[in-house]
């Protein structure tokens, strides 16, 4: 039997700070927050930012971008939630954007330049998470 996936919004303030947000994803991951995201170039500073503690799978050229940019797949294990509310601000740049307390990190290399739809390997594989809104106005949470 297929289950159903259980979803539910957080609407979120408009001005929502860095501590309210991290209280809301330490509700959710009281210890391990993987955040899974495909990270354009254009947002050097952030992959910078991330050095140490991104880990990249692969990397794919990005639809919808003229010129081409090439967009950086991989995750971060955020147990300090130190980078969730950086990510946040930053979902509205970022089409693939997803955070979980799963490790599917060995499953990011089945994604390809032909098929890298990172919500269909959370969906496929049924793996509970939390995605970003449009413009960051809530919170998608997914359960299975």
């Amino acid at each position: 039997m297929r289950s159903i996936p259980k979803k539910q919004e957080i609407l979120l303030d408009e001005e929502i700070d860095e501590l309210e947000f991290i209280n809301i994803m330490n509700s959710f991951y009281k210890q391990d927050c993987y955040i899974y995201a495909i990270i354009p170039e254009y947002e050097q500073d952030l992959l910078n930012e991330l050095s140490n503690d991104f880990i990249e799978v692969n990397k794919f050229p990005l639809p919808r971008s003229f010129p081409r940019e090439i967009g950086y797949l991989g995750y971060i294990k955020d147990s300090q939630k130190r980078y969730v509310y950086e990510f946040y601000l930053r979902s509205t740049t970022m089409d693939y954007l997803i955070f979980s307390e799963t490790d599917v990190s060995g499953q990011l290399n089945k994604l390809t330049k032909k098929n890298w739809d990172i919500y269909k390997l959370f969906q496929f594989y049924k793996v509970p998470h939390i995605t970003i809104g449009p413009d960051g106005q809530w919170l998608n949470i997914v359960q299975y």
